[in-house]
């Protein structure tokens, strides 16, 4: 998760970014605790990771930086990171029984609770962690966290439980993660540093290991959600392609400040009656966002080139993901290096085309994406090979 969250800084950003740690930090349990089938829990896990999205939190990072308001900053970001957790870590469990009716009350829970903290905390400012005085921006976190709260009274003790962890693993992450960026840009502002990386690096690394803990503390149900009635090729490729597009039209369009919680949420319900979606939930959705990220790059940020051309590559790229992910879907490690080395390349080809072109590439190197994605490779083969030693030696 902490390789996951250092993408989303880079290729994705907002909610739909946030998806990418999501995904990989369930297909990561996958791997260390099998089960028939990690599939729907990975779509859920993708959806509850980037709910917290929605939060801003660029203005919170600047209180955090200066000397002056660093403790508010960091009381912000703990708070958030917090946030982030909890409501992430209760959707996820939802995902071990996706029954229809209890992910359909769960989504009305959060709606309706996410709408109350916005309305009652969150629009008059009463509590406020951007800056009033320029440019304020529209904060959600109160909203979550009531959302956090309601999903965990309905889904149960478990959520519950997974919630907490994850609320404590998330406030160390985000505010001891936003206090590394600050404190080094406050001491060292000689220096020209990674500082915003690190901090993401280190919230992945503590949400990483507060939902890590759960699974091991957790007796997992053995029994994934079974695939059934799966579609021809084309009629699922249909369905992925006019899923991906009414979960981009209601967070794009719908007019209220947490969009991609009520397109998230309703998706979910939806894949309790067509779980054969939920694989591109978990993975089509994830890089179609990646690739059309990086074609806005290359047409607006970077202006390298026409947006057409662009925008038909990335959804010709989306749509071969896609079809992989139809082909190659069902083990946990096949699935999390086909997502994570495809974001990694994206990401590289995002650094080449910036205007400093080979040193951006380098430089990408340096800040570890490469390495880390060779090094879970690297580990995952080692697993499964010792997996493999010890049926054998049985």
């Amino acid at each position: 998760m902490m390789l996951g969250w250092g993408l989303r800084g880079f290729i994705g950003g907002g909610p739909f970014g946030a998806m990418i740690p999501g995904a990989m930090v369930i297909l990561a349990l996958g791997v260390l605790y099998p089960r028939r089938d990690w599939t729907m829990l990975a779509a859920f896990g993708a959806v509850g990771v980037g709910f917290g999205g929605e939060m801003t939190y660029g203005q919170t990072v600047g209180f955090i930086v200066k000397a002056e308001t660093f403790w508010w900053g960091f009381l912000g970001l703990g708070l958030k990171g917090a946030i982030w957790g909890a409501l992430a870590g209760a959707v996820i469990v939802m995902g071990f029984t996706p029954r229809t009716r209890l992910v359909a009350y769960g989504a009305a829970a959060m709606i309706l609770a996410t709408w109350a903290g916005w309305k009652l905390i969150n629009e008059p400012k009463l509590i406020y962690f951007s800056n009033l005085l320029d440019r304020p921006r529209a904060e959600i976190w109160a909203g979550f966290l009531l959302a956090a709260v309601a999903l965990a009274m309905v889904v149960g003790p478990m959520a519950q439980r997974w919630a907490v962890v994850c609320f404590v693993g998330g406030f160390i992450g985000f505010g001891v993660g936003g206090a590394i960026q600050g404190l080094g840009r406050i001491f060292t502002p000689e220096l020209n540093l990674h500082w915003w990386k690190y901090m993401e690096f280190f919230f992945g690394l503590c949400f990483g290991w507060a939902l890590a803990w759960c699974a091991a503390h957790t007796a997992l149900p053995e029994e994934g959600s079974a695939e059934s009635g799966a579609p021809a090729w084309w009629a699922e490729m249909a369905g992925a392609v006019v899923m991906t597009l009414a979960l981009f039209a209601v967070a794009w369009h719908l007019d209220v400040r947490f969009a991609y919680l009520v397109g998230g949420s309703l998706l979910l319900v939806v894949l309790t009656r067509w779980p054969w979606l939920a694989k591109h939930v978990a993975y089509s959705v994830t890089f179609a966002a990646v690739a059309l990220d990086l074609a806005r790059y290359w047409s607006k940020e970077y202006q390298r080139g026409p947006a057409e051309p662009a925008y038909a590559l990335a959804v010709a790229a989306a749509l071969g993901f896609a079809w992989m992910v139809r082909r190659w879907d069902g083990e946990p490690a096949r699935m999390l290096n086909l997502l994570m080395w495809a974001c990694v390349g994206d990401a590289v080809v995002k650094f080449a085309i910036h205007p400093n072109g080979l040193a951006n590439v380098v430089d990408h190197v340096a800040a570890g994406f490469v390495w880390m994605a060779v090094a879970v490779s690297w580990m995952m083969r080692r697993h499964h090979d010792g997996l493999g030693a010890a049926v054998r030696a049985d």
